[in-house]
């Protein structure tokens, strides 16, 4: 009878325990390496537009306006063609050189090569690649290899029942190559509609003046590189980790402070618990710990307390989260030492 009702005791205790644990997804932002992997030994590189254009393409020269289509002229179009690619241009280099992933950035004009049409575009060859690398003196190229767009606008109606609005559909295609490579790096096409209405505003409340055609194809091809240029540099992004908390007021006090992004005190009241003698608080409080660490950028620390985590927590709710963290935390591990290997800190 007497082992029974420890056994209750024990069951009943351990339910308890259980049922106190809550977990809470705390949003962070964190900066992510470019999608492509250029070594880190590349600190210059080029910028040339083909001005490319597929022969398949029919709408170029054209534009739709209150749901018409309309030709431009012919000098019309060229000037927006050049605008198109120099603000593109312009717009990639300024992200590259602000990133800090580089040096110098070498920017050919529009007038560089000759425009034209065909059917496909064939990857620029080593020798030319060579040549631009040494008349330029970088290290690679990115090459704007086509740009196509297409411009609309239409007036609201009298009811409202259609608001103004002007939108540019941008496609261009890039590609990145090295000297050392006879094939590019990379060769990605990037299509996104840039839009604007009415209903956005500038300072003192004014109302918003719709772009347009000559102006509206140029600002929107440069939104588009500057969103390329994630492929290529590092970039901020949002991410998120989960906190476990106890019924404890100091647990519940430390969470509030990760959530107003005040990790060092909170890190203070989980490493006291975190050598608390039941194996389940230490465990909560090395998981938190970890995390709070890896906020602080000391990610060795990180790595040893989140260990001490999945150690003591092996079961339930709380394991699966200590684990999962541990992946988490060594795949960030490798993306920062890759971080700190291209970034300026590390190219004095």
């Amino acid at each position: 009878m007497n082992t029974l009702n420890r056994f209750l005791v024990s069951f009943f205790a351990g339910l308890a325990l259980a049922s106190c644990i809550t977990t809470h997804r705390v949003p962070i932002d964190q900066m992510e390496p470019g999608k492509i992997h250029l070594p880190a030994q590349i600190r210059k590189v080029a910028l040339v537009s083909r001005n490319f254009k597929f022969s398949i393409d029919t709408l170029s020269g054209y534009y739709n306006l209150n749901f018409r289509l309309k030709k431009g002229k012919l000098s019309e179009n060229q000037l927006i063609d050049s605008l198109a690619v120099t603000k593109s241009l312009e717009a990639l280099r300024k992200e590259l050189l602000e990133s800090g992933r580089f040096d110098e950035v070498f920017v050919y004009p529009y007038k560089a090569l000759k425009p034209f049409k065909g059917a496909r575009e064939l990857p620029l060859t080593t020798a030319f690649i060579q040549s631009v690398c040494s008349e330029s003196e970088t290290e690679a190229v990115i090459s704007l290899e086509m740009l196509s767009y297409f411009y609309s606008r239409h007036n609201g109606t009298a009811g409202h029942e259609i608001s103004d609005e002007a939108n540019t559909k941008v496609t261009a295609i890039w590609s990145v190559y090295s000297p050392k490579n006879n094939e590019p790096i990379e060769r990605f096409t990037h299509s996104e509609i840039i839009r604007w209405s009415e209903n956005d505003s500038k300072l003192n409340n004014e109302k918003y003046k719709l772009p347009e055609r000559k102006e509206g194809i140029p600002n929107a091809c440069g939104i588009a590189a500057k969103n390329y240029s994630k492929r290529i540099v590092p970039y901020w992004t949002q991410s998120s980790r989960v906190l476990i908390s106890l019924d404890n007021p100091d647990f519940g006090k430390a969470l509030s402070y990760a959530s107003k992004n005040k990790w060092k005190e909170a890190s203070g009241i989980w490493e006291k618990y975190s050598t608390n003698p039941q194996p389940r608080t230490s465990g909560i409080a090395s998981l938190n710990y970890a995390v709070a660490q890896e906020m602080l950028g000391d990610y060795k620390k990180a790595a040893f307390y989140s260990d001490k985590a999945t150690k003591l927590l092996k079961n339930g709710e709380s394991g699966k989260i200590a684990r999962a963290y541990a992946a988490v935390l060594h795949e960030r591990s490798l993306k920062v030492n890759e971080l700190n290997s291209i970034l300026n800190s590390s190219h004095p």
